[in-house]
């Protein structure tokens, strides 16, 4: 359950802000092969610096795309490439004669990619909003083009933009899916060991005061109550188990499940008393459905880190264990213990 330092979200984010530069850098070489292949006519020079410098930009981008932590960072490497992007479209096109250049597909592409890759639907509008902008500025300072033709391209633009919208939406929402479902134990609805990790990074990465604190919750018996009633009984109350500790717990906490029978609830910002009293009232309303030991710990007194304070609590758990279990097969399976400091 290690915590990478580079973790799947910034592995993502990384991975996003390198495929924008890539079509940068390819969109800028296509522009300048065009410019080499049409040398002979005016203005080819300007242009070739102009979407030389995208391109170098491009490549920029990309070494800094390989460095992006955090998504304000993504979305400043994204962003100075579109505006470098959109900058070159509508100077390109309005010396190559106007909107009806092919200088002017720059701003197709750059509204494909902002349709495609802009996460946020107000930020996306607002880029779309501004790249169309600069188009009909260019139309209407540059040469004029056919009748219609402005029409038609901006309309074809706007499609394009609805289209790749609508499906890079589609697919976040399924990401979305995914990515709860692989956090989460089918049988219980409760966290697994990634949901728990998950959970935890954001509390320890946020410098969550108090705590937070662990309890470590373990079933006593729980493979007589396969044994005798079979596992679909078995499977029943571990369900119940994770919905009465639910019920038990405040908005902020969670509760994953790590084993067969092994739980772990995580309390924000929760001190040692805190701690106390949560593992209390887990034993009295866990207690009327299966025997159950608790261990505890909390930051930063038995670890700063998910893994040590899971060790300290799985200890202290142990011991509560021992104490629970000596007599497995003559005591009732509702009795229950529980080690928590204080």
């Amino acid at each position: 359950m290690a915590v990478n330092a580079v973790d799947s979200g910034v592995r993502d984010r990384r991975r996003r802000t390198l495929l924008s530069a890539a079509l940068h850098v390819v969109s800028h070489g296509v522009a300048v092969v065009y410019c080499l292949l049409t040398f002979t006519q005016p203005n080819r020079g300007l242009m070739l610096a102009v979407y030389g410098g995208g391109l170098l930009t491009g490549v920029v981008g990309s070494w800094a795309a390989t460095r992006v932590t955090t998504k304000a960072s993504g979305y400043r490497v994204s962003f100075t490439l579109l505006m470098v992007t959109l900058v070159g479209a509508a100077v390109g096109a309005y010396w190559d004669g106007g909107v009806a250049s092919p200088a002017a597909l720059g701003f197709v592409t750059t509204a494909v990619l902002v349709a495609a890759h802009t996460p946020g639907l107000r930020m996306m509008l607002g880029l779309e909003v501004l790249t169309v902008g600069a188009y009909l500025a260019v139309a209407a300072t540059g040469r004029p083009a056919p009748p219609g033709y402005v029409f038609v391209y901006v309309s074809g633009m706007v499609v394009l933009v609805s289209v790749f919208a609508t499906q890079n939406r589609a697919l976040a929402r399924q990401r979305s899916q995914l990515r709860a479902l692989a956090s989460l134990d089918p049988l219980t609805g409760a966290l697994n060991r990634r949901g728990l990790a998950e959970f935890a990074r954001h509390l320890f990465h946020g410098g969550c005061r108090p705590g937070p604190s662990l309890l470590c919750l373990d079933l006593d018996n729980f493979k007589l109550v396969n044994d005798r009633h079979g596992h679909a009984a078995g499977d029943d109350l571990l369900r119940r188990v994770v919905a009465t500790a639910g019920g038990e717990l405040r908005a902020g906490d969670a509760i994953a499940r790590v084993g067969g029978d092994e739980f772990v609830v995580v309390l924000a910002d929760a001190d040692q008393a805190t701690a106390r009293a949560v593992a209390a009232r887990l034993d009295a309303a866990l207690g009327r459905i299966a025997g159950i030991s608790i261990g505890a710990a909390t930051a930063p007194a038995d670890g700063d880190t998910l893994e040590a304070l899971l060790g300290t609590a799985d200890r202290r758990l142990y011991r509560a264990k021992q104490r629970s279990c000596a007599d497995v097969e003559g005591r009732p399976l509702l009795s229950g213990r529980s080690d928590v400091p204080g």
